[in-house]
């Protein structure tokens, strides 16, 4: 699992466990998964399961608090060309994407079922990868390279939000139009570069 790239844990059992927890939750729902198959899943006994989390739900909840993107893989180093370090984003966010696209079909529905799993304050991972992404366009603005009259927040998801929706919800019901990475980073361009209106 992509996703799961900078998921380590000092204990590899631990790793193990969360990882099997994961890929269950995603196979077979919250319901499904049960801590005997978790454990044979990780090659350990389900007495550690329980020694090492206590609980199926814990280990789950801490599984996904550690869900991380590896956006150093995924953002461009800054250079001059705005444009070029935007299609490497984009076509790096897409593979990261598509890479993830059944866990991310599976998995995002189990998480809206139970809340409890992703905890009160979401997945740290996901949201410090957010944070990282959101601070690539701020710094942009901040260079004069976009215009600053929009959130980093909103431009980002002006972006990534088109790919990830065509990667799953599209992928999802098996419809693949095509999409034009290079005409949709010049169309997020469009009036958003610095001194355009």
């Amino acid at each position: 699992m992509y996703l799961l790239a900078n998921f380590a844990e000092v204990d590899s059992t631990r790793t193990a466990l969360m990882r099997s927890g994961l890929e269950l939750l995603a196979e077979k729902g919250y319901k499904g998964a049960t801590t005997r198959e978790i454990a044979a899943r990780a090659g350990v006994s389900e007495v550690t399961l329980f020694r090492q989390f206590g609980s199926k739900e814990v280990l789950l909840q801490e599984a996904i608090q550690k869900l991380t993107p590896p956006m150093a893989q995924i953002l461009p180093k800054p250079s001059s060309d705005l444009e070029a370090d935007l299609l490497y984003l984009t076509q790096n966010y897409l593979r990261m994407l598509e890479a993830n696209q059944g866990l991310l079909v599976r998995l995002l529905p189990e998480l809206i079922r139970h809340p409890e799993l992703r905890g009160e304050a979401g997945p740290m991972g996901l949201k410090n990868a957010m944070t990282t992404a959101f601070g690539y366009f701020a710094a942009q603005q901040k260079a004069g390279l976009l215009r600053s009259d929009e959130s980093p927040f909103q431009a980002a998801v002006a972006l990534l939000g088109p790919l990830f929706a065509q990667t799953l919800l599209f992928g999802a019901m098996g419809i693949q139009p095509p999409f034009d990475l290079k005409a949709h980073v010049r169309g997020f361009l469009e009036g958003r570069r610095y001194g355009q209106r």
